[in-house]
């Protein structure tokens, strides 16, 4: 029998979960109206066109466009942002088959949502809203007329004080207390950048700092790891104008600001990182229990494209994935964005839920 560490020993005695192995869980984008898309949990050890182990899915779901979503481990709950839904659904963690949602936060004002964070210390929970803003609701809310209690504002044009135009990936880093997302110029060559936000500000306030070089460019996505403080930023260039493309993960202290180098780059053919101009970069997330990266390479029309790779989390360079899924498993159409999700939850009387 494996020895339980001590932390989790003490955990247990406090009667309080603890994470099992992790596993990568994903969503994405339903072909179109009224069909659903699957949100789906795949082993660690799975490669190729392996199933998923489970999978929350069937028209009591309410789910559209899974595109992304948050465990929150205290609660036992999954935060799911639903695209073309345009709600937040929030699910127990190890629900299966065709389960309904515990609660749906949908006001109108919600629109169509990228990505969240849940906060339970704040009772917050922070998205991407109608693609242009941070807003951020009471963590417990439900219904369509809750309320946000912050906003973080588009603010229009290149006169804009937040600097946001149309974000596409979220964070939040809890030893600065800013909430991070990744966003592009409104002006030619539109580049890529960081926007960091304080995540208490409100209204149009300017950016805390901002993270803008050649080393930003064609950003797509972003994590963070609070451990190592380090910033996880997905990127791609093309040199065919288009055709092909060289997909990056550029790793940067979480301090970086301006023009700051990454501290490095994992990039190169064995990556299996690149790309055609029939696949897009679906977003990036971090798996701290088994200390992975992983990436999403989504496909337009053709779900026998997707993949989604998983790198070592110390991997550098030209690294070799640990992990790679691909085919129609993954989706009915394109995938969203891979984010970390255990398989089972140990509680004090020593048994998985």
């Amino acid at each position: 029998m494996r020895a339980i560490p001590i932390i989790v020993l003490a955990i247990l005695f406090a009667g309080l979960p603890v994470p099992g192995q992790s596993e990568v869980m994903i969503g994405g984008y339903a072909p179109a109206s009224p069909t659903q898309h699957p949100l789906s949990q795949f082993s660690a050890i799975a490669q190729g066109n392996a199933a998923p182990i489970r999978q929350i899915t069937g028209n009591a779901t309410q789910l559209y466009d899974p595109a992304f979503g948050s465990y929150e481990p205290v609660e036992g709950l999954i935060y799911i942002s639903d695209f073309r839904g345009m709600a937040i659904r929030v699910y127990p963690a190890f629900a299966s088959g065709n389960v309904a949602p515990i609660r749906v936060i949908n006001p109108p004002i919600l629109g169509q949502t990228r990505a969240n964070v849940p906060l339970l210390a704040q009772d917050e929970l922070i998205v991407i809203a109608s693609n242009c803003c941070i807003y951020t609701f009471p963590l417990h809310a439900d219904g369509n007329s809750v309320a946000r209690t912050r906003s973080i504002n588009w603010g229009g044009g290149t006169t804009s004080l937040t600097q946001l135009n149309n974000p596409a990936a979220l964070t939040w880093l809890p030893d600065t207390d800013e909430v991070a997302v990744v966003d592009y110029d409104f002006d030619t060559p539109y580049a890529s950048k960081v926007i960091f936000h304080a995540r208490t500000a409100d209204g149009y306030p300017t950016p805390t700092r901002v993270l803008k070089s050649a080393s930003t460019a064609g950003a797509a996505g972003l994590a963070h790891d609070p451990v190592q403080h380090r910033l996880y930023l997905l990127t791609s260039a093309t040199s065919d104008g288009g055709f092909t493309y060289t997909g990056q993960i550029r790793v940067f202290a979480d301090s970086a600001a301006n023009a700051d180098a990454p501290l490095y780059t994992i990039e190169g053919p064995s990556t299996q990182l690149n790309f055609d101009a029939s696949q897009n970069q679906s977003g990036i997330g971090i798996d701290q229990g088994l200390q992975r990266i992983m990436v999403g390479i989504s496909a337009n029309g053709n779900p026998a494209d997707n993949r989604m790779v998983a790198f070592d989390l110390a991997a550098t360079g030209n690294a070799t994935p640990v992990q790679v899924l691909s085919g129609t498993a993954l989706s009915p159409n394109s995938i969203g964005t891979p984010f970390a999700m255990p398989t089972a939850i140990i509680f004090a009387n020593g048994f998985d839920n």
